[in-house]
């Protein structure tokens, strides 16, 4: 679980911090770096899997785009990214190691610079990389409306270690990374003068349990961006059992979901359970209906309506296949990690959105929770909303505002622009925050415009 980020030199950021809660909703007009939140995380999940060539193959914009804008309108040459995180407490790698996790709350750090060599080409270069304990008189938790009850902080607040599993070390004018293991094992260094790729790429084994777990953590991390035009067609038999960002995969993942969670006395598993949302949520539904078209070697998806022949999910509306898709989400019994989307308020009427926010928040882990389910995995959600609706249904805590702010260069005379998030609301009265009434006089505002 993301609780907190730190961002300097990508995009809009400088010197910016976020403490993240399971369940946060970030409001505010367009380009006033909302996305570009989202680019920061995408990032950190793709160089924890790929060299920093293909990681930004992902993004949006060149390499030399990614680096803050200067006060002089020159871009910068340096990046660096901070993420603290709670560790669920074991992880299990791809040959089917699970390792128990002892010290749970973490935190990971990477710097990178853009350079160029010696032929004039530019490259992206990691210069500094470390991955720490957070101390339990460190531990800055601060989760905004949602409190960690007792229970919650014994099953998963774990402290056994106080020296870096990764660290980055200079001798002799050579720097190097080194990895320091855990319990008895062999330690490893690479070589850090000239690293195209992180140290957290290269950990695809439990043989270095929390590094493995902090990279397993980053690539947890999706990001919809649902097509209707995807999310209507059928999908292969063979294709992906985890949805895909534009969500193309809908009916195989519903299919899987349905073979999972069936039982003798509802054949139809959890599938019956996104049904009764989905109708919950969109007036007429009764039904969703999953099935296999072994000839084409495909899935095919039908929404029942009341009184009437149910309908391919060829002619279904694209808002209602939009909350089917998150609904599955929700419903889906392998969920885990951090999920971010934008406007969840689309398709919906305003007069259900309340329903659909209660949902997604029910479908987070509960921090303040008596009851502790020691074996389901952490599960957080992330959303971007310009809608004034969305935040009358938001409670304490939940509700972010982002907008851009002038910072002024008094050496030169020059100004630049950089994005800030605060709470909309908030329990501490020393931290910096914007009232609700402030962000319903913005929102409703632009509303009217558009």
């Amino acid at each position: 679980m993301l609780t907190l980020i730190e961002i300097n030199g990508f995009k809009t950021f400088e010197n910016f911090t976020l403490d993240l809660s399971p369940f946060g909703v970030i409001l505010g007009p367009n380009a006033a770096g909302k996305s570009n939140l989202f680019d920061a995380l995408r990032f950190l999940s793709q160089i924890a899997a790929n060299n920093l060539r293909d990681a930004v193959k992902n993004l949006r914009g060149e390499a030399v785009e990614l680096f803050r804008r200067q006060a002089d309108g020159t871009r910068g040459t340096k990046m660096s990214f901070a993420v603290e995180l709670l560790l669920f407490k074991e992880v299990r790698d791809p040959w089917g190691d699970t390792v128990e996790i002892s010290h749970s709350r973490v935190r990971y750090e990477v710097e990178i610079e853009l350079r160029q060599d010696e032929r004039g080409l530019e490259r992206l270069i990691v210069v500094r990389e470390a991955a720490l304990p957070i101390l339990p008189e460190n531990d800055r938790w601060r989760s905004l409306g949602q409190e960690p009850s007792s229970q919650f902080r014994e099953a998963f607040f774990k402290y056994s270690r106080s020296t870096p599993w990764l660290t980055t070390v200079e001798a002799e004018g050579v720097r190097r990374f080194q990895i320091l293991p855990d319990d008895n094992q062999a330690g490893r260094t690479h070589s850090a003068t000239n690293a195209e790729a992180t140290v957290l790429s290269s950990i695809t084994s439990a043989e270095f349990p929390h590094l493995f777990a902090i990279r397993e953590e980053m690539l947890a991390m999706r990001f919809l961006q649902l097509d209707p035009r995807q999310l209507r067609q059928p999908s292969a038999t063979t294709a992906a059992l985890e949805l895909e960002p534009n969500g193309a995969n809908l009916a195989t993942v519903l299919a899987r979901i349905q073979a999972q969670t069936a039982t003798l006395s509802q054949p139809k598993g959890v599938i019956a359970d996104i049904a009764a949302d989905l109708a919950s949520l969109i007036p007429g539904v009764v039904d969703v209906i999953v099935e296999e078209d072994e000839k084409d070697r495909e899935y095919r998806i039908e929404i029942g309506y009341a009184h009437q022949q149910p309908f391919s999910s060829r002619v279904v509306s694209d808002g209602t296949l939009r909350v089917l898709a998150l609904l599955t989400i929700l419903h889906d019994p392998e969920h885990h990690g951090l999920v971010c989307f934008e406007e969840p308020e689309n398709g919906v009427h305003p007069s259900r959105l309340m329903t659909l926010i209660q949902r997604l928040r029910e479908g987070v882990t509960a921090l303040s929770s008596l009851e502790v389910d020691e074996g389901e995995p952490f599960f957080q959600i992330l959303v971007n909303s310009h809608s004034p609706v969305v935040l009358s249904c938001l409670e304490e805590g939940e509700a972010m505002f982002a907008d851009l702010v002038s910072v002024v260069n008094p050496e030169i005379g020059s100004v630049s622009r950089k994005t800030r998030i605060r709470p909309v609301v908030t329990s501490n009265g020393k931290q910096e925050y914007v009232t609700r009434f402030e962000v319903e006089r913005y929102l409703s505002s632009v509303d009217r415009e558009r």
